[in-house]
């Protein structure tokens, strides 16, 4: 072993290229240390460059470039290509295309394929292209390498179908991966109408043996819900992997196939905590979140350990139950294994609180969190708005807005809805006009519905009607209509529901709860033959109403679940932790006319249910 290098260096090399290097010890910067075997030289770059800390790769090519009589060759540059790749610098990879071109190397296929893969990494398309169009001569990991620079750039992967079907033209060999990228591609498109085609070319192309490749053909299938064709193709693959089994379970969950899913579920032997989400998340897909959280006990009973995943899925189900008990039980789950906490579970965690009513504590966890993204923004908006506090959720949204959190379009909705919630007229037009001047959105039929609601509510029913002729499509009208008819029947305005009530049958608006709707308010204005009208409109139609679950079995299933519950949550494998996240000060949010200081609760457990 050179003297120069020290041990972690040497055991990069000798391990290959899949070495992690932690630290690296050159020397003296000042000594000139002696000439290295080449082979020698390229094994440490290419350790360095498929490390977790690539930007070595670059500091031992400088450090050897001028302390040793180093002459970099055609094996060299890739490696440090490769590492700008990684690095995501641009600057670097053109000062290494530059060193490469003085060294006489610009035209070496196998570098000249690294500068492509570079340039497409780095979404410089142009100089990709025009490097590709340059070569005499181009091997298939150079179409490849092109390819996957169009993919990898969401406004030219139509260039990809372009490019591959010149390949075919020209008679040009394809492998597995040129059509892994093209399958990603179609869908990347939506285009899966084309995915019959590439599996012929599989078939015909012998590459039925590539895992890979099938299961990107099943997952394809599954994402087009063509479950026949994903169904065959699954059961010619034979014994399918953990991967296919998910991607099936998926694909029936999407489709409207649940029990498909959870048999197929059923018959796989050993299960790994992906498949358990995904069984448990198509149950919340599906609108049976009680399976879904008696799955996750049965999971919890068999020993695997949640992951973030698992605890977003559980307590969207608790969500969907409006069930605080339930929520309050998983918290309290989550505190007592002292489980890992990141921001999307605690947003999951105010998502829940905001949906089965308790805004303090959705309030409380939101105040104590330290890192806050969009939709968790989103989802107090939301939550104060719905609860009734529109003045602190617009206030909210002005101190989202100050600290650099630039809104979308499901914000702004969020926030006129609390405006329209809370009849605040001022705010929700300075809102409207914060969103055009300030956000630079345009204003959709969603945050237009707001508005409507708004004066719906305020009585303001003409010209509520009046906006909707002038800034709502004729096919989006019916969902407003309906909110302004209900306005008519709440506040008996009978001139403007008629008007209302006559535009809702030219457009052909005839679901159940429009008929409702009509029936009542024609009930109100008297018109009694209009009643018996749409009666019968809604018999003719066959108009059924959900059939409900009792009192008594939705409170024998409920109890059931929390007396499992009890034992689960109150033998945890792990210790007691310390709570979801620590206080980071006094955070103060007014709320209607009170002002919620959650310093004074910093040690508190997160949920109170008794156990």
């Amino acid at each position: 072993m050179p003297d120069w290098l020290d041990d972690k260096i040497w055991l990069s090399v000798t391990n290959g290229a899949t070495a992690k290097p932690i630290e690296i010890s050159i020397g003296k910067a000042n000594e000139k240390l002696p000439l290295v075997s080449s082979s020698f030289t390229q094994a440490a770059l290419r350790a360095y460059a498929k490390s977790p800390r690539p930007i070595e790769a670059i500091i031992v090519y400088n450090h050897l470039l001028n302390s040793t009589s180093f002459t970099p060759d055609n094996y060299t540059y890739p490696a440090l290509l490769s590492a700008c790749s990684s690095l995501r610098s641009l600057s670097t990879g053109r000062v290494i295309h530059g060193r490469l071109t003085k060294a006489g190397l610009a035209s070496d296929l196998y570098i000249q394929n690294a500068l492509i893969h570079v340039y497409g990494v780095l979404a410089e398309l142009s100089d990709a292209r025009r490097l590709f169009d340059l070569m005499g001569v181009r091997a298939l990991d150079t179409w490849n390498s092109m390819l996957q620079a169009y993919g990898g750039d969401s406004a030219s992967r139509l260039q990809v179908m372009i490019l591959f079907k010149e390949m075919m033209a020209g008679g040009i060999g394809i492998d597995h991966i040129t059509l892994l990228i093209v399958l990603s591609t179609c869908y990347r498109l939506g285009a899966v109408e084309n995915v019959k085609i590439i599996h012929a070319l599989v078939i015909k192309m012998g590459f039925l043996d590539q895992f890979k490749l099938e299961n990107s053909l099943l997952n394809l299938y599954a994402k087009a819900l063509d479950m026949d064709s994903a169904s065959r193709l699954f059961a010619e693959m034979g014994p399918g992997d953990l991967v296919s089994n998910t991607t099936m379970i998926n694909g029936y969950v999407d489709s409207g196939s649940i029990d498909l899913a959870f048999e197929l579920f059923e018959s796989i032997p050993e299960k790994d905590l992906v498949v358990w989400n995904s069984m448990i998340g198509g149950y919340v897909k599906a609108s049976q979140p009680m399976k879904a959280l008696e799955l996750f006990q049965i999971m919890e009973m068999k020993g695997f350990a949640s992951d973030e995943t698992t605890l977003v899925i559980v307590l969207s189900a608790c969500s969907s139950l409006s069930n605080l008990t339930f929520g309050k039980f998983i918290h309290q789950f989550i505190h007592r294994r002292n489980m890992k906490v990141d921001i999307f579970v605690e947003t999951a965690l105010i998502d829940m609180y905001v949906k089965c009513g308790s805004m303090k504590q959705a309030v409380q966890i939101f105040s104590k969190m330290k890192d806050k993204d969009l939709f968790t923004w989103t989802t107090v908006i939301m939550g104060l708005g719905c609860h009734g506090y529109g003045k602190d959720a617009v206030r909210l949204f002005l101190q989202m807005h100050n600290d650099g959190v630039e809104p979308n379009e499901a914000t702004l909705v969020a926030v006129l809805t609390a405006c329209s919630h809370s009849g605040l007229t001022a705010e929700c037009r300075y809102c409207i006009t914060k969103m055009i001047e300030v956000c630079k959105v345009v204003p959709k039929v969603e945050h237009f519905g707001c508005v409507i609601d708004l004066l719906g509510r305020l009585g303001m029913l003409p010209e509520a009607e009046e906006l909707i002729k002038v800034v709502i499509p004729i096919q989006s009208r019916t969902i407003v209509y309906k909110a302004l008819l209900s306005a008519c029947v709440s506040h008996g305005d009978v001139g403007t529901g008629e008007n209302v009530a006559k535009e809702l049958r030219e457009i052909g608006a005839y679901s159940h709860g429009v008929c409702v709707l009509l029936s009542n308010f024609y009930a109100l204005a008297g018109k009694w033959d209009a009643v018996e009208e749409i009666r019968r409109t809604m018999k003719l139609r066959k108009h059924e109403t959900c059939t409900g679950i009792s009192p008594e079995k939705r409170e024998q299933a409920t109890l059931m679940v929390l007396e499992q519950w009890r034992i689960l949550i109150t033998n945890p494998r792990g210790g007691i932790g310390s709570g979801i996240g620590s206080g980071i000060g006094t955070v103060g949010l007014e709320v209607g006319s009170e002002q919620w200081d959650w310093n004074s609760t910093q040690n508190e457990e997160p949920c109170d249910t008794d156990l």
